[in-house]
């Protein structure tokens, strides 16, 4: 009589993983997704602080050129010599054609605005300090505008006043 053994089926060429390898490389696919996910939320939001910068920086580069541009033809002042800054100022001026222009830069709220001959526009957002002094006869404009993040830009501008009348 022969003596039958059940035999159990070989492992060795079947096909398929086991519960342990598709755990394992279920949390290396959550890992690399993960890393990937965060990199992408990172430089997006390093993309979004760099622009709010930008803008801030811009912003206060176009204030100063309008401020320059108007302090060059500047006539009068609200300003009084050696005063401590003033947080506005008017610049007034006569054209070529003899029409008069006054251009009136002040801070409301945290916008650096500018009035000219009764039109506002607002130069700058996120304004945290602007100040205007005059002292011989320089015209000085100190804006400091901030983004988002926190950061801060601060420009000084210093104009000598050509044309000014005493």
């Amino acid at each position: 009589m022969r003596n039958h053994r059940c035999r159990q089926p070989s492992r060795a060429g079947s096909a398929g993983f086991t519960l342990v390898e598709v755990l394992v490389a279920v949390g290396l696919i959550t890992l690399a997704l993960g890393s990937v996910g965060s990199g992408i939320f990172q430089a997006l939001s390093v993309e979004r602080y760099w622009r709010q910068d930008v803008v801030a920086t811009k912003e206060l580069r176009h204030a100063q050129s309008w401020f320059a541009g108007d302090a060059i033809n500047t006539a009068t002042t609200s300003l009084v010599e050696d005063d401590p800054p003033a947080s506005s100022v008017t610049l007034g001026w006569t054209d070529p054609d003899g029409v008069t222009h006054s251009a009136t830069y002040a801070v409301y709220g945290s916008s650096l605005t500018r009035t000219f001959d009764g039109s506002q526009i607002t130069m700058a957002s996120h304004v945290t300090s602007a100040s205007f002094s005059l002292s011989d006869r320089v015209l000085t404009f100190q804006l400091t505008v901030g983004a988002e993040q926190g950061t801060t830009d601060t420009a000084s501008l210093s104009t000598y006043l050509r044309m000014m009348t005493d």
